[in-house]
């Protein structure tokens, strides 16, 4: 697919710009599932909201250079690396007059703008942030809580107990996307709080880094969960599909059908997204 957004002229929809996590990669043995860590592009009612920017983000900065528009709404489910890193080059940030808006999950107290003028700043970055070209706004919300953007209600729900990470539902017309990375399944699995968050959905966007009978067991506590208890969540939460991501920077295409095709003996209409995958839920 090329660096045009897909959701053009669609009502409500979303797009993979990246589905790696951890780190990009590059190279044959990852062109269909693609390099890019996570990032988002969510179109509702004409409004786009991009969710996360990894490395995924320059694609899609660069593609709305093309069409002109300078203004960009972000919003971060947490501020890991992987999940940051596009913002150094998000074009509509440095090569445009026009407003970047970033919405950060953050405890009460905590101002996380700290936290982007870290990064964007030696010895990290040569260029600080408020160095930009165009006006920048970050502003904090409390996961669980619920706020408006352009008139649409997006609600979050916490994904760690120090209110750091964020899950979020966006809602249109009777359908429900629900996005879930940096997600770990704990022993109350599936959680109670996460099934009610994710009732009824149409596609939830799950953290399946992990595979139980694989890798799961050497990586429990980092942060990260498996397709296995992604199908949990789906069946006890009624909701249809699961699209799984956030795939290890080692784990190559064939790798990954394989764990694809173990998913969908389980559940046809789920899968393991690949980059730039476009799924049109209102036309």
């Amino acid at each position: 697919m090329n660096e045009t957004t897909g959701l053009l002229g669609c009502t409500f929809g979303i797009r993979f710009w990246g589905a790696r996590g951890s780190i990009p990669v590059s190279g044959r043995s990852y062109d269909r599932f693609g390099g890019d860590t996570t990032c988002f592009e969510v179109l509702i009612a004409g409004h786009r909201i991009i969710v996360d920017a990894g490395s995924g983000l320059r694609r899609l900065g660069r593609a709305m250079a093309g069409a002109g528009e300078s203004d960009a709404t972000i919003l971060f489910s947490h501020l890991h690396l992987d999940h940051v890193i596009g913002l150094t080059a998000f074009t509509p940030l440095w090569g445009m007059s026009g407003k970047t808006t970033m919405h950060v999950p953050a405890p009460e107290g905590v101002d996380p703008a700290v936290h982007f003028s870290t990064l964007l700043s030696e010895p990290f970055f040569p260029v600080g942030l408020h160095q930009a070209p165009g006006k920048v706004a970050v502003l904090r919300f409390l996961p669980g809580s619920s706020f408006s953007l352009s008139g649409l209600d997006i609600a979050t729900v916490a994904l760690q107990f120090d209110d750091r990470a964020a899950g979020f539902r966006f809602r249109h017309a009777g359908r429900t996307i629900v996005i879930l990375t940096d997600y770990e399944h704990g022993p109350d699995d599936p959680d109670p709080r996460i099934v009610s968050f994710c009732r009824g959905a149409d596609l939830i966007v799950y953290d399946a880094m992990w595979d139980e009978a694989i890798d799961y067991q050497r990586h429990r506590g980092w942060g990260h969960s498996t397709w296995q208890a992604g199908l949990r969540l789906l069946q006890a939460a009624g909701a249809r599909r699961l699209a799984c991501l956030h795939h290890p920077p080692s784990l190559t295409d064939v790798a990954i059908e394989a764990r694809e095709a173990d998913l969908k003996r389980c559940h046809s209409e789920s899968f393991f997204a690949r980059q730039d995958d476009v799924l049109v839920l209102i036309a």
